[in-house]
């Protein structure tokens, strides 16, 4: 799979995406389109060209677009699998999401120049294309989706009782919850994949502002 396009000089770099078929999740997705796009329109508008490109125009492709066809996989696997099978060049979608279904065969997890090869038993949508690689040219932190709580059903002293319980070290260590890689090739299927210290955290409203400034 190499030389690589997106390479140059040992450094990753998303200049030759523009006019490539490019496969986000859903228009709605943070982590599978609106966090990716802003950052595509924040590095492209730099250019005379795309100056004045908005997050909204990435949604289709065409001539005269950005790219020249915009695929949604409906799902992160989806997206994935819209890459592997060839139907895009390039794909957008979150780690987590599909790590079961792959290992990392060089480089440093999820950074640029990166590759993933699909596990020979991973289930479906996987199962099509064991062996399949890819390599990971750009990334980008996303928050987290949150776990709220309707204050209007629930009374201040239960949620308090909530949030001890997810963020106590009994659920951060429940490998059904949290599960590092030796755990998942044991069987477990977890919510989350814990490389190093994940777990639940309270956090203020204000702290998925980010989040909001996308829109």
């Amino acid at each position: 799979m190499f030389p690589d396009p997106h390479e140059e000089n040992g450094v990753f770099k998303i200049d030759n995406i523009q006019g490539k078929r490019f496969s986000f999740v859903s228009p709605s997705s943070a982590s599978g389109f609106r966090v990716p796009a802003a950052g595509i329109v924040k590095y492209f508008s730099q250019r005379e060209q795309w100056k004045s490109l908005t997050v909204d125009e990435l949604i289709e492709g065409g001539p005269n677009k950005f790219f020249s066809e915009v695929l949604f996989g409906q799902s992160h696997q989806g997206a994935a699998i819209n890459l592997l099978s060839g139907k895009v060049d390039i794909a957008s979608f979150c780690d987590a999401c599909v790590a079961n279904y792959i290992e990392l065969v060089s480089g440093e997890e999820n950074k640029p120049g990166a590759v993933y090869r699909v596990l020979n038993n991973a289930p479906e949508p996987f199962d099509k294309f064991p062996g399949a690689e890819f390599v990971i040219i750009s990334s980008t932190p996303v928050i987290n989706a949150p776990f709220v709580a309707n204050s209007s059903m629930l009374t201040a002293d239960e949620i308090k009782r909530l949030q001890d319980v997810l963020t106590s070290d009994t659920v951060a260590n429940n490998p059904r919850i949290f599960a590092t890689k030796a755990e998942i090739d044991a069987g477990f299927k977890p919510l989350f994949r814990k490389t190093k210290d994940e777990r639940f955290l309270v956090v203020d409203d204000s702290f998925f502002n980010p989040i909001r400034e996308l829109r």
